[in-house]
């Protein structure tokens, strides 16, 4: 199959416009939309023919209950039913259709292959290094292959622990109360914290003290000598005593 994640905090109308621009003939939802996918069943361009709620019993004969699905592909599989694992993949063939932001115009449509995101895990893993022993905070959408790729698949695939953020003004919380130890993020994130530990340096009014404590850190650097830790302590701390990693999202105009 193909499969077209999309943005649960889009508006109505840009969720109808999505699923009609996929031709996507099946749609897994929560309780929250059912009304509106029942409302969407009516319009004319829409290709949608299975409509399975997430959280829901079934309600009539149009509405399908994911668990009772599951509980009925489970019997299947007892009763020696193989048809899920005889499935042919076709790795080069489309099996991802993933909408951008689009913050300029129409979102567009990035069609994508399991080669395609294989071959980004794998690379990703070339300059990545991460273990089981670490957890990874995530809060990037996970409908966009930037983060499904680098925390979700990624980490699934390294073994490592993720957690998934409360919320984007719970970040410095949850990296102590889950002992992040990295994440994923884009500049903006990093700029936002870095103003956040600027400002309260300043408050405290420890502008030099901390630009004289980070002169003999750099210098001492030089030299293989790393007393971050100890000189910043209370910065690491708010961050997180077990945090030490941040990978950044990049992009060109090219």
């Amino acid at each position: 199959m193909i499969v077209v994640p999309l943005d649960k905090a889009l508006p109505d109308n840009e969720i109808e416009s999505s699923i009609i621009r996929a031709e996507a003939e099946a749609v897994i939802f929560d309780k929250k939309y059912l009304e509106f996918f029942q409302d969407i069943k009516s319009n004319s361009n829409c290709k949608l023919k299975h409509f399975i709620c997430m959280d829901l019993e079934n309600l009539d004969d149009s509405i399908l209950s994911l668990p009772n699905l599951m509980l009925q592909g489970k019997e299947l599989i007892k009763n020696g039913d193989t048809k899920y694992d005889d499935v042919k993949i076709n790795e080069n063939g489309m099996s991802i259709m993933l909408f951008t932001s689009g913050t300029t115009s129409m979102a567009k449509i990035v069609m994508l292959s399991q080669a395609n995101i294989c071959a980004n895990i794998y690379s990703t893993g070339c300059i990545a290094k991460v273990t089981k022993e670490d957890t990874f905070l995530s809060f990037l959408p996970l409908h966009h292959t930037y983060e499904s790729t680098t925390t979700f698949l990624y980490g699934l695939y390294s073994g490592i622990t993720i957690a998934f953020c409360d919320g984007l003004r719970y970040v410095s919380q949850n990296l102590k109360e889950y002992k992040v130890t990295g994440f994923v993020c884009v500049p903006l994130i990093l700029e936002a914290m870095y103003k956040k530990i600027k400002k309260g340096i300043k408050d405290k009014h420890l502008q030099i003290p901390f630009a004289i404590l980070t002169a003999i850190s750099n210098f001492l650097l030089l030299f293989g000598i790393d007393v971050r830790r100890k000189f910043f302590k209370s910065i690491i701390d708010e961050l997180g005593r077990s945090f030490k990693t941040c990978y950044l999202w990049c992009c060109t105009n090219g």
